[in-house]
């Protein structure tokens, strides 16, 4: 596939880019599970720096409440696809990357055949069951991981890579929450899950360009008070996903 450089020429000079790691970028195949608030900005920024060929798994069909912070839709689009509508709009957006949509809802059983065509995952779903599955499957395939998560006004992160036996995501939640928490039952702010989203496409970027990452580390995002934290979060030891 030709690859208009003209189009990144302000990431080429950038030292820990330039042509190599452009190229590195073309080739990279990233999965984003989650067409919604997070998915959005990380779709958008991951096609703008031309990941080759990127995946978007959501089943969801947009609803009015999506508005205010899943921007890659419109009024006009409400009862249609998530995925098919992101992969038409991002396309367009740029030609050179190829989009895959899956608009299947994830399971124990086509999760792992899903996650095998790529080389990193983002988990930017907004229920903690999606988020465990993913977790696992990705943990089990030795595949990286960028989770990201928003609640009203504030926001978290972390990278995973299980090929360098980081912490996962059970070790952050060992306890699963008693009630299905979705963002039906918690507020989001757009911009807030903006903020995550892009850093979650960042973290991508670093991964494929061989970066340092938030391992074994969790990015805490208060937009009240416009503060960033990063703490480091120990591997549990009896986890039944990652522990020895």
């Amino acid at each position: 596939m030709q690859k208009n450089l003209e189009r990144y020429q302000r990431q080429l000079i950038i030292k820990d880019i330039e042509e190599g790691g452009q190229q590195k970028l073309f080739k990279a195949k990233v999965l984003v599970c989650g067409v919604g608030g997070l998915g959005s900005p990380v779709l958008t920024y991951l096609a703008a720096a031309g990941i080759g060929n990127i995946g978007l798994c959501d089943f969801d069909v947009i609803a009015p409440s999506n508005l205010n912070r899943q921007f890659l839709y419109t009024p006009k689009e409400l009862g249609k696809q998530k995925a098919h509508i992101a992969k038409a709009k991002l396309e367009k957006f740029n030609p050179d990357v190829k989009i895959t949509a899956y608009s299947d809802k994830l399971n124990e059983e086509n999760a792992g055949e899903i996650f095998k065509n790529y080389d990193i995952i983002v988990d930017a779903m907004d229920n903690f069951p999606s988020r465990y599955l993913i977790n696992s499957v990705a943990y089990k395939n030795s595949l990286p991981l960028v989770c990201g998560g928003v609640c009203e006004f504030e926001g978290i992160l972390t990278t995973i890579v299980p090929k360098e036996n980081t912490i996962c995501f059970q070790c952050i939640y060992p306890f699963k929450p008693s009630i299905k928490l979705t963002s039906k039952v918690f507020g989001i702010l757009g911009a807030i899950a903006g903020t995550i989203g892009s850093i979650q496409a960042l973290e991508v970027i670093k991964l494929v360009l061989g970066l340092r990452c938030l391992k074994n580390k969790l990015l805490i995002f208060n937009g009240l008070e416009n503060i960033y934290r990063v703490k480091d979060v120990l591997k549990k030891n009896d986890c039944t996903i990652c522990g020895n």
